[in-house]
């Protein structure tokens, strides 16, 4: 499908309401104007391809182009007009498998090299085919820019206007310059290319230099404040506007600009995530009433070596929030900054209740940190403090907490590969909340592997299963021994083996479990069972099924029992089998003796 020029005055690209209906998931209008102004003929051009073909619109995305024609040449209207449609059009004939850096790269080469010989065989220098080109492609939530010349493209975000491109020029004087890059202009093209995530309401404007030059930054962005751009303005007619503004504060040139509006996306990729979220900052160490962006700091709630907790009240819609940073310790540690990159992306999927949520950032922040959901309540961990001789009753109650959350993490395939009474929120009610996606890992992010590689088990050791430890991928058996060493720490204050040797965890000994009666002797044998075979140190011997794990600890599973009243007494009660073979080894010392002396 051929795009439409909107080269003629006051023209625009509007999505219809079929392509929004067609994907409803990204939707973004378009509109723009362009004159001649003081200078005819006109020498700029733009267009806009919004495809009405879901599969286009995926694959594809927006595409917006705007060029500028060197007033020089006598015929470059033709060369802005030819790189606006040709770039489009050959856009969207390359194939889908292409990514879209090599597509448009490809595309503006072939442009280039052909502008370029057309001008060399005529020979004229006034027949010369060079534009400074432009274009926004916007595809899932990324806008792809490639940039030669002095067109330029803004973005206008929660009324801050940021300049995304940098102009290709070479003064001679303050009034005078020429291009340095353009279409056309020499044999090599060397293109600026860049990415910036994007969000539902940004608004993109791209300009020609008879726009720009003749309104500041000031100017353009108080001009936009007043014009709304809701889904029900008409950017051809504000499009109109500011180029009737720019031509009122003196411009003498061609004036061209294009609308670019953004009102819905789909969820970002977690490449695009991973992109945008790695190139922002490690904010520094807060206390208490610094404010960061617009999240005023009510009280540290933890900071150690590897990250910082801040209650946090936004200025936004004054609720409180927790605010998760990184430690600027590990500013260089790639496997730690690809996890706390990862626990944000994992969060904001997440939407079921029994599980932390982290709220996408919807506003522009330099910094990178979590906002997640206030959990009123205390760690498991600090209620284990408390309570140091819970009730089965009380174990049972926290117990299906957590499994409801597992069992969400579940439904998603991600493994939270950390476990522990630190990583799960108990409220006054006892409602269990399960947070931090630090360690976390997803089937559908296995493309994480080709940023960082994991060398050394990571979360807390003592609750890792020891297929995990030695090397072998975790999966959803790895969570629900960690599970069950909790579950038995729970109940008894103590871990069911040895703690892990840090400094080698591939030789930990997890062949000899501890019954719980050893340090509850009031807990059933049945709940015992329950425990033991859920942190078993076989993975085929666990629970496949975390509900029969829950039915187990609430009623008694006999065929189970049965198995663990089998059991040899060392591994039943090692100490009453310790003290039963004392006494009878006394005895034979002592009936020895006696033989000895009557001897």
């Amino acid at each position: 499908m051929k795009p439409e020029v909107l080269s003629t005055p006051c023209m625009a690209s509007q999505a219809t309401k079929e392509s929004e209906k067609l994907a409803s998931r990204l939707v973004v209008r378009a509109g723009g104007c362009s004159v001649a102004g003081r200078k005819p003929p006109n020498q700029d051009a733009f267009a806009v391809k919004i495809p009405t073909n879901l599969s286009e619109l995926k694959h594809k995305g927006v595409v917006a182009t705007i060029a500028d024609g060197v007033s020089s040449s006598e015929i470059s209207q033709k060369a802005s007009e030819t790189s606006v449609t040709e770039f489009i059009n050959d856009y969207m004939d390359t194939p889908n498998t292409w990514s879209v850096k090599s597509s448009a790269g490809a595309v503006l080469k072939s442009i280039n090299h052909w502008l370029f010989h057309h001008a060399k065989q005529d020979g004229e220098k006034s027949n010369a085919m060079v534009a400074a080109f432009t274009s926004v492609i916007i595809k899932s939530n990324t806008a792809h820019l490639f940039h030669v010349g002095d067109c330029r493209v803004y973005l206008l975000r929660d009324k801050t206007l940021t300049q995304l491109t940098q102009d290709h020029r070479r003064y001679t004087s303050k009034t005078q310059h020429h291009l340095t890059r353009a279409l056309g202009i020499d044999s090599h093209l060397e293109v600026d290319y860049k990415l910036s995530a994007v969000q539902a309401g940004d608004v993109l404007l791209m300009t020609t230099d008879g726009v720009h030059d003749a309104l500041s930054e000031k100017d353009i962005l108080t001009f936009l404040k007043g014009k709304v751009c809701g889904q029900d303005e008409s950017l051809e007619t504000v499009a109109t506007a500011f180029v009737d503004k720019a031509l009122a504060a003196g411009s003498d040139d061609n004036a061209t600009c294009l609308f670019i509006a953004v009102d819905e996306l789909p969820k970002a990729a977690f490449d695009e995530a991973f992109r945008h979220r790695a190139e922002q900052v490690i904010p520094p160490v807060l206390s208490e009433g610094q404010q960061i962006d617009h999240f005023q700091i009510k009280r540290v709630i933890y900071s150690g070596s590897r990250s910082h907790l801040y209650l946090a009240r936004s200025t936004q819609d004054d609720k409180q929030y927790v605010l998760k940073m990184p430690s600027q310790n590990f500013a260089d540690d790639d496997v730690y900054l690809s996890g706390f990159i990862r626990e944000g992306w994992i969060g904001e999927q997440v939407r079921q209740r029994g599980v932390m949520k982290i709220h996408p950032q919807t506003w522009h922040s330099r910094f990178l940190y979590h906002v997640c959901d206030f959990v009123d309540g205390m760690t498991l961990r600090q209620w284990m403090l408390d309570n140091p001789t819970p009730t089965l009753s009380q174990i049972r109650t926290l117990a299906k907490g957590a499994i409801r959350s597992m069992r969400v993490l579940q439904r998603m395939a991600v493994v939270h590969r950390d476990i522990k009474p630190d990583n799960l929120m108990v409220d006054k009610d006892m409602n269990v909340v399960l947070i931090d996606y630090g360690t976390a890992q997803a089937h559908g992010l296995e493309e994480l592997s080709g940023h960082v590689e994991e060398s050394y088990p990571v979360g807390d050791l003592n609750y890792a299963a020891l297929e995990y430890l030695k090397g072998n991928k975790a999966n959803l058996s790895s969570d629900v021994y960690s599970l069950g060493v909790t579950f038995y720490e729970m109940l008894t204050g103590h871990l069911p083996y040895k703690p892990v040797n840090a400094s080698n965890p591939r030789v930990s000994n997890r062949q000899t479990y501890t019954p719980a009666v050893v340090f509850r002797p009031d807990v059933p044998d049945w709940f015992d069972a329950a425990l033991k075979k859920a942190c078993h140190s076989i993975p085929s011997a666990r629970y496949d099924v975390l509900s029969e794990f829950e039915q187990d600890l609430l009623t008694p599973n006999r065929e189970l029992e049965k198995v663990n009243q089998q059991r040899a007494m060392i591994e039943k009660d090692p100490v009453r089998f310790w003290k039963g073979l004392s006494v009878v080894l006394l005895s034979m010392v002592v009936l020895l003796t006696a033989l000895l002396v009557q001897a």
